[in-house]
């Protein structure tokens, strides 16, 4: 691997769409190193964690004193080789297959200790976009400035503006629905947030932000949305998860999630099961609309494009 300004990268890294880390990788002489900066949740607060790891290696590229190549090293320039090696887990040094079953161009993909990836480059051969499960990795290009997913949830981005709806400045268009979404009864959607809000008689941030189904005693906007979701498609209705921002009390904007609900006749109706308080265009900001269910990769895209700071939020009179 060339050494130089371009050994070393930073990608953003997110969940179902929500940016919640920054990893950023080193290559010198004889060493590669791992660096994680993610969302750490204690107490209903919102923090950094931030993890190193440094592995010496020898001249094949191999952890020194191992036959296994550490995964994202592996990864990083290529594509790699067709076929399997046997790589090492940075931060959990947990180590088995991975392998490399399909290369065309600059896409590639296969599998990292059995879970299913695909990877994109660029023209030089870096590592541009990586998929794994619900984990999405985006490079920042060298020299751009990218703030810290944790400090977009624990401080906020400003808000310009007095009184007014808020707005994305450059626009951002979000459709107003999704195909395939079911018509429901307000009186019954409204029951079913009420119902998700008192299952969570904690509602700071937690783990169950980050399962499927927002399964937990306690979780945050996330969790309640995933719940809200999860149990109106086992009442067989389709609904849309919304990301957005939450502003309250003329303070920044903050991430945030809610719901979407096509209505008998035509309507939509916004509901907000973490607080249950009426969405409203001066409080509610909506960033990108997705299925609960699937990859949400456009929303992953604008958020990366706010911690770029290209788009501000303001408040149209």
């Amino acid at each position: 691997m060339p050494q130089g300004p371009e050994d070393s990268l930073s990608y953003l890294f997110s969940w179902r769409g929500v940016p919640v880390g920054r990893v950023t990788l080193r290559r010198s002489a004889g060493q590669f190193t791992y660096v994680s900066r993610h969302l750490h949740t204690r107490g209903g607060q919102v923090g950094e964690r931030k993890q190193e790891v440094t592995l010496a290696l020898s001249a094949d590229g191999t952890v020194e004193g191992t036959g296994s190549v550490p995964q994202a090293l592996w990864l990083w320039r290529g594509p790699p080789r067709l076929g399997c090696v046997t790589g090492r887990e940075e931060l959990t040094g947990r180590e088995g297959v991975h392998c490399l079953t399909a290369s065309k161009g600059r896409e590639a993909e296969g599998t990292l200790l059995g879970v299913p990836f695909r990877a994109r480059y660029d023209a030089q051969g870096w590592l541009e976009v990586l998929e794994v499960g619900e984990s999405r990795f985006t490079r920042a290009a060298p020299g751009e400035k990218v703030r810290p997913p944790p400090e977009l949830f624990a401080q906020g981005v400003p808000v310009q503006g007095r009184a007014g709806a808020l707005a994305f400045e450059p626009a951002w268009p979000v459709p107003e629905r999704l195909p395939g979404m079911t018509e429901w009864e307000p009186g019954a959607a409204r029951a079913l947030a009420a119902r998700v809000h008192a299952a969570f008689p904690e509602k700071g941030p937690g783990a169950a932000d980050w399962r499927a189904g927002g399964e937990g005693e306690a979780g945050g906007c996330l969790a309640h949305a995933l719940r809200f979701a999860a149990e109106a498609q086992a009442q067989g209705h389709r609904v849309a998860l919304v990301h957005g921002l939450l502003v309250l009390e003329g303070g920044a904007a903050r991430p945030h999630a809610w719901v979407r609900v096509a209505l008998v006749g035509g309507g939509l109706l916004e509901l907000d099961p973490t607080s249950l308080d009426a969405v409203r265009a001066e409080t509610h900001l909506a960033l990108a609309l997705v299925d609960p269910r699937g990859a949400p990769v456009e929303a992953g895209e604008r958020w990366l494009e706010l911690l770029r700071g290209t788009h501000r939020v303001v408040r149209v009179p």
